[in-house]
């Protein structure tokens, strides 16, 4: 009876898994992939945002009354300056607007107003041929600017005018901007041109914000 008793013991085990092992284990790998996925996920959405997001331009609202003052910040979070076309004259801006409508956005065309005697007014010579000056926003840096809605539309007048606030609607921001610059050919023969010039162009749109 002693050696049967033995002989039972060294009989040789069932290795294959039972029914409950496998769904334990299969509920565990999903668990793990249910943990791990979203922050691959997550790790991805945030590289994505910080690429897009190098060159920003936000305001400090998203809605605005009739003449309040706007503040608009452009950021540079590149390693490297970007370049932009800045103006000397006072009428004259480094960004356009748009504004939406009929499903589209539309450029605004339009100058600044002058400051003379302590009063706002416009005066747009046609025949001037703004040119602009290509200037730097240093790596990590930001630039501010702040505007009170007032704008002069184009148009062929001899005499001066009152500046106008522009209307209710939806709008954004534009800024045009290189990484790099180029020197211009031909400048003696089309001496219009700017010594310096903005290599391949891209565009920064800001948020959009509405004037109620």
């Amino acid at each position: 009876m002693r050696q049967k008793h033995m002989k039972s013991k060294l009989l040789p085990l069932n290795l294959e898994p039972s029914t409950g092992e496998i769904v334990r284990r299969t509920s565990l790998w999903l668990i793990i992939c249910l943990l791990i996925i979203p922050l691959l996920l997550g790790c991805s959405l945030q590289y994505g945002i910080a690429e897009t997001a190098s060159i920003s331009m936000a305001t400090d609202k998203t809605k605005y009354v009739r003449g309040e003052m706007i503040k608009l910040v452009v950021t540079n979070r590149l390693d490297i300056p970007i370049w932009y076309i800045g103006y000397p004259q006072p009428d004259l801006v480094f960004w356009t607007i748009e504004r939406a409508k009929d499903n589209g956005w539309h450029s605004v065309g339009f100058r600044l107003p002058l400051i003379e005697a302590d009063k706002e007014v416009c005066r747009i010579a046609m025949y001037e041929r703004p040119i602009g000056v290509v200037t730097d926003l240093k790596s990590h840096s930001v630039l501010l600017y702040r505007w009170n809605q007032k704008i002069c539309p184009v148009k062929r007048v001899s005499e001066p005018f009152e500046p106008e606030t522009i209307g209710h609607g939806r709008y954004r921001f534009v800024l045009s901007y290189s990484l790099k610059t180029m020197k211009s050919e031909n400048i003696k023969a089309e001496p219009w041109k700017r010594p310096i010039e903005l290599g391949e162009t891209r565009v920064a749109y800001s948020n959009e914000f509405v004037l109620e």
